[in-house]
């Protein structure tokens, strides 16, 4: 009797202890939702205007091992900085494993955007253009900021009063034009040869062209770097 005694003594003392140990401690779905919301936050700065961000939580049918490092994010391969878009958190700890959260990020930014309907082609003054507060996300491209940024370029294609302007919707003036005489400018080492030529193609600063050099009949590929100027590699 003694010894069953003993003996349940020393189950149920073993029962208590497992009964006691807590599982091993799974990741915080906290500090998940945190790290993506963090890495959004950062990249709304480099924008320089006001974020509203909203992370969803993590699936809550997740089980995931407690991360012995600190957890990185990221946007998912294909998402959007802007708009509804997904970020990727992963662990690169010793059981790694990764989850992908939905996310709203709205940046509203002083822009300029179009004061009236613009033609395709014309040269854009400041009368053309004015600020407004505006939520970048309906931006076609990377929205301008500054003045400086669109006077003198010329616009692709026809836009609405309204509108935002972006980089993709303007080029640079051509510097040189097809069929133009052009100088063709080569060296290196602080030598320098000049030879005339014919500007092939449009370009403007900055453009790669084909031009033909006139005495030499060779066509080159140059860099546009000023009215009636290329320049081409030694």
């Amino acid at each position: 009797m003694r010894t069953l005694t003993l003996l349940g003594l020393l189950v149920f003392a073993s029962a208590t202890q497992a009964g006691n140990s807590a599982p091993p401690a799974g990741q915080s779905p906290l500090a998940i939702r945190q790290a993506a919301h963090a890495y959004l936050v950062a990249q709304a700065r480099l924008w320089s205007g006001d974020a509203q961000i909203d992370v969803s939580e993590p699936d809550p049918r997740l089980r995931l091992a407690r991360c012995d490092k600190p957890l990185q994010a990221e946007f998912a391969p294909g998402a959007r900085p802007m708009g509804n878009t997904t970020v990727w958190v992963r662990c690169p700890g010793s059981a790694p494993w990764s989850v992908y959260l939905p996310a709203q990020v709205r940046i509203f930014a002083q822009v300029l955007v179009a004061a009236h309907p613009l033609a395709r082609g014309i040269a854009l003054t400041e009368s053309d253009f004015t600020t407004s507060r505006q939520d970048l996300a309906g931006a076609a491209g990377s929205p301008l900021t500054v003045p400086d940024q669109a006077v003198g370029k010329h616009l692709r294609y026809p836009v609405a009063a309204g509108t935002m302007l972006s980089a993709n919707m303007l080029e640079s003036p051509p510097l040189v034009r097809r069929g133009q005489p052009v100088t063709i400018v080569s060296g290196a080492g602080g030598v320098e040869i000049r030879a005339a030529g014919e500007a092939l193609a449009d370009g403007g600063d900055g453009d790669t062209v084909r031009v033909r050099n006139l005495q030499t009949r060779r066509v080159l590929d140059a860099t546009v770097q000023a009215s009636g100027l290329v320049r081409v590699p030694m």
